[in-house]
């Protein structure tokens, strides 16, 4: 017989078809979902580096400090490169894209009108801004559930498949409607584990406290969500750094570059422990967000709130596998907070309208075809 005049039948056509893009479909399945946030840190820094007429503002002498000989540069571009060198020139360039400069005809924004944390966290997690009931950061538990709460209940894998760590001890109220249905970790808790490396941490961070009384070091948060998710296979996360906020509160403009350097190590830290590991390698997503923005102008850089337009103005990067969008997004739609969780439900092959029919629809940039 001779196999080269061989003709495939129009059903064998098909069926390979089928199989090459079954084959194509699961080698991009996403199982497993990073969402990491930067509390407060302004678009202005994320996409242009040191602002020089901030710090200014706040030190006359700011060209002696280490900051500004560490991050200072000509143009934007290569500030920002100094400031997050991992983030803009290998994570934004090689493996994902960014949302948010409105210079390149690109916004995010938050659905809330009020601009502060337990809002626009809110608006995160549930998928909707319910400012006519979440009006204060010292609202109790939060009565709505969250994109954690649907995927614990969907995924079923019990309560360590799906964790919170959060530098700010809000995220206790914040982060379920349904405390003790997955692990939650803010500030200064713990919680009964055998794992000594988080007990060590659970030691050490009160040992090294930091000086706001709500709020640890993020360098426990990011070193105690690393160990959970090394010790189990966590399918859904969320990872909240809190001290550029905190940071910007007290007008320390260096604190806050070094604080955004010090994450962008932390970045590559996650990146590198997804790749390496079989249970995360190429079946993870990592999306990087803000609860919200800040002034614009050395007058109100440090504030944000209903009476600063500006705090509605956030970022967005996604990290994706099988999405091949690259670098900054460039003359698109707007994108809004209450789209995150959508998202990462669907990336995660679940319909989060089953949770919150009134949540925001998946971004549908991520998941057009290309």
């Amino acid at each position: 017989m001779n196999i080269s005049r061989m003709s495939c039948s129009p059903r064998l056509i098909v069926l390979f078809l089928c199989f090459f893009a079954s084959a194509i479909s699961a080698q991009n399945k996403i199982e497993n979902v990073v969402l990491v946030t930067l509390d407060g840190a302004r678009t202005q820094e994320i996409f242009g580096g040191l602002d020089a007429d901030i710090f200014r503002s706040v030190n006359k002498n700011f060209e002696k400090t280490a900051a500004f000989k560490n991050y200072n540069a000509a143009t934007p571009k290569e500030r920002r490169e100094l400031l997050m060198p991992f983030f803009w020139k290998t994570l934004m360039t090689e493996h994902g894209s960014i949302a948010g400069n409105r210079e390149l005809k690109s916004e995010a924004k938050t659905t809330n009108k009020l601009f502060f944390s337990y809002p626009g966290y809110s608006e995160i997690l549930t998928g909707e801004a319910h400012d006519d009931v979440i009006k204060s950061n010292g609202h109790p538990q939060n009565p709505y559930p969250s994109f954690l709460d649907f995927l614990t209940r969907k995924l079923g894998k019990g309560p360590n498949a799906v964790a919170e760590f959060s530098s700010w001890d809000a995220f206790m109220r914040i982060a379920t409607n349904k405390p003790g249905s997955f692990v939650v970790n803010a500030a200064y808790e713990t919680y009964p584990t055998k794992n000594p490396e988080i007990n060590e941490l659970f030691r050490l961070q009160s040992e090294v406290l930091a000086p706001w009384p709500s709020v640890r070091h993020d360098y426990f948060t990011f070193k105690l969500a690393m160990a959970h998710m090394k010790e189990f296979q966590t399918r859904a996360i969320h990872i909240g750094f809190d001290e550029t906020d905190d940071y910007a509160h007290d007008k320390n403009y260096e604190r806050i570059l070094d604080t955004l350097h010090k994450t962008d190590n932390w970045l590559k830290e996650l990146w590198n422990f997804v790749e390496k590991d079989p249970r995360y390698k190429g079946i993870t997503a990592i999306m990087i967000t803000v609860d919200h923005g800040r002034g614009n102008s050395p007058k109100d850089w440090s504030d944000h709130g209903e009476d600063v337009p500006e705090a509605q103005n956030i970022w967005m990067a996604f990290v994706i596998p099988g999405v091949d969008l690259r670098g900054e997004w460039r003359n698109t739609e707007p994108i809004y907070q209450n789209q995150i969780a959508a998202s990462l439900c669907r990336l995660m092959g679940f319909d989060y309208s089953e949770n919150n029919p009134n949540a925001g629809k998946p971004i549908a940039r991520l998941f057009e075809k290309r």
